[in-house]
């Protein structure tokens, strides 16, 4: 496949050594990425040894699969040994972390990486020590949310509480206790590599001259600690470093993800080489104009490549009007939060009718089929299948099973008609519930029925309902559907569709300020860089191609709205 690449994509592809590529929504940056691949490939074996590789790694699979399968397209062919596309997760796991974890703590076993956080936390809620200790604490603060900071600190839900004395000796004791276990999040993973690093340097060396060239995508979620790795290998010889990236997209600052350390790095015109991609392909000049306002005065001026002289209508009632009658195949609602976007499906949140996770399951897996996402109702369904036969399975094993039936065709087809063959959401919720419980033990063969733990009793807290029996006797659609308009238009929140491209996108906004909350107000740039919220909002309007439709409350006047955006807007 040939595509010729812009001056911008062409710059980077041909630039080495430490580079940080500051790319704008719609720039092609996955393409350009794949390329700058490919033309490494070319010639690699006249500047590095055959056995030595490229290493591209981004954060989710998502991304990354999207990269190798970009290169698939462009070139027709997969990436070949030795170079490699992964998870920096996955990598940072496999080439540092579980293979010398031990040399920094020895706990006389292996350690093995947790990614279910409601295990980790009944794993440590349930120890004697900690309960004796620091009962208040625990409950109080989730211990799976504890991390070391780079400096050795206590950290809880990202936010530093070195400076609190009792909270720093119950988060050691969290994480002595944990690392017992062998039990490692991603962040502790990234923790243990950097210690590695620094009490073994030689490993670094021998990572450096087994990649010799590596490619970070999304590197604006790339943590401190994360960053700090990528210096030691490149103190240790690693000479060519791409950081490549959009620091307004930066979504997880939950996970210590620091776009402050990209745009560092982007000025340090001493040590990095700054490339822009500038060129949008994606949506028109007004689109640009709008999300633009979130970008530092001082930044490259995007570029829209595709322009479009009309506008066209924008209005909260004929928004699904106005995709039909123009023939927009890819459109989406964009909330944050899922009070409002329950709201806008008519669910009721927070209704909890059974006292186990079994029928919401089930119920989530049917709705994953309805969607047509159907590896997504499979992998559900997967677990719950194992679960019900082995109820006393511990996690690793669940891990190990999971993985072996993966790709077990007879299984995942038997898991699918399974699903398919669920109950109608029609049924009330009490006659849904016999019936699904009856309907899994004949399907699945079971001694006995699953016991979805309904509930029988009404609940109250302080005088309010929480819970009503006579609930029971509704639909199950009433309380669980498919997350989309009438007109099979989706909703959902803002951090579902990052590296997403839609036809058309409608942004509500809340009406009251609240910390959850997108107001007006937040689209007021106030500080050198975007808040959290403000990058929520740049990532929602930097995604459709041709329409961006924001809905305000009718309080709001109209040359309030003209003075916002300060573009060109048609007001409905």
């Amino acid at each position: 496949m040939s595509i010729t690449l812009s001056d911008e994509q062409n710059v980077y592809v041909q630039t080495s050594g430490k580079v940080i590529l500051n790319a704008c929504p719609g720039s092609g940056k996955t393409t350009t990425v794949a390329h700058k691949i490919y033309s490494l490939i070319q010639n690699w074996e006249n500047s590095f040894s055959a056995s030595a590789g490229i290493v591209c790694l981004s954060f989710t699979n998502v991304a990354k699969n999207e990269i190798a399968e970009k290169f698939r397209e462009i070139n027709g062919f997969s990436l070949p040994y030795p170079h490699l596309i992964s998870t920096i997760d996955s990598f940072v796991n496999s080439y540092i972390t579980l293979p010398f974890a031990h040399k920094v703590k020895d706990i006389g076993k292996r350690y093995r990486i947790i990614d279910d956080m409601n295990y980790l936390n009944n794993v440590l809620l349930s120890n004697c020590n900690l309960k004796n200790q620091f009962g208040t604490l625990l409950h109080q603060f989730e211990p799976s949310k504890i991390d070391y900071t780079i400096t050795n600190g206590i950290a809880w839900d990202g936010h530093d509480k070195s400076d609190n004395a009792d909270f720093v000796k119950y988060g050691k004791a969290v994480k002595t206790i944990q690392y017992s276990y062998g039990l490692l999040k991603t962040s502790d993973s990234a923790f243990f590599a950097l210690h590695i690093f620094k009490k073994y340097p030689r490993l670094a060396k021998y990572l450096a001259a087994k990649f010799p060239y590596l490619i970070i995508d999304e590197a604006q979620d790339t943590s401190e600690i994360q960053h700090s790795i990528l210096e030691m290998l490149y103190n240790e010889g690693l000479k060519n470093i791409d950081l490549v990236g959009d620091p307004y997209q930066c979504l997880y600052e939950w996970r210590d993800a620091s776009p402050e350390l990209f745009l560092q790095k982007f000025d340090d015109t001493e040590n990095w080489k700054g490339i822009y991609l500038t060129e949008n392909r994606r949506s028109t000049k007004k689109i640009i104009d709008v999300f633009s306002v979130l970008r530092r005065k001082t930044d490259k001026a995007i570029v829209p490549v595709l322009d479009s002289a009309d506008d066209l209508p924008l209005a909260i009632s004929k928004y699904e009007k106005l995709c039909h009658e123009k023939q927009y195949d890819s459109n989406i609602i964009l909330v944050r939060g899922n009070a409002l976007k329950n709201s806008l499906l008519g669910k009721e949140s927070n209704y909890k009718p059974w006292n186990t996770s079994l029928p919401d399951l089930l119920i989530e897996s049917k709705i994953h089929l309805q969607s047509n996402e159907i590896k997504e109702a499979v992998r559900k369904i997967r677990r719950v299948i194992i679960g019900l036969f082995t109820p006393d399975i511990s996690f690793s094993d669940l891990k190990e099973k999971e993985n072996e039936l993966k790709n077990d065709k007879e299984t995942n087809s038997t898991i699918f008609n399974l699903i398919r063959g669920l109950p109608s959401f029609d049924l009330s919720l009490k006659d849904w519930t016999s019936q699904a419980q009856q309907y899994l033990k004949t399907e699945l063969e079971l001694l006995n029925e699953p016991d979805f733990a309904i509930r029988k009793k009404n609940v109250t807290k302080k005088g309010k309902t929480l819970f009503d029996k006579a609930t029971l006797d509704n639909p199950v659609n009433r309380y669980f559907k498919k997350s989309t308009t009438d007109s099979n238009i989706p909703i959902t929140n803002i951090h579902q569709v990052k590296g997403m491209t839609f036809d058309s996108v409608f942004l509500i906004l809340n009406s009251k300020n609240h910390k959850e909350n997108i107001t007006l107000t937040d689209f007021n740039l106030t500080e050198p860089l975007p808040s959290e919220k403000q990058r929520l909002i740049y990532v929602a309007i930097s995604r459709p191609r041709s329409l961006l439709c924001i809905g305000v409350p009718n309080t709001i006047a109209d040359h309030v709205l003209k003075n916002q955006f300060n573009v060109e807007i048609i007001i409905l």
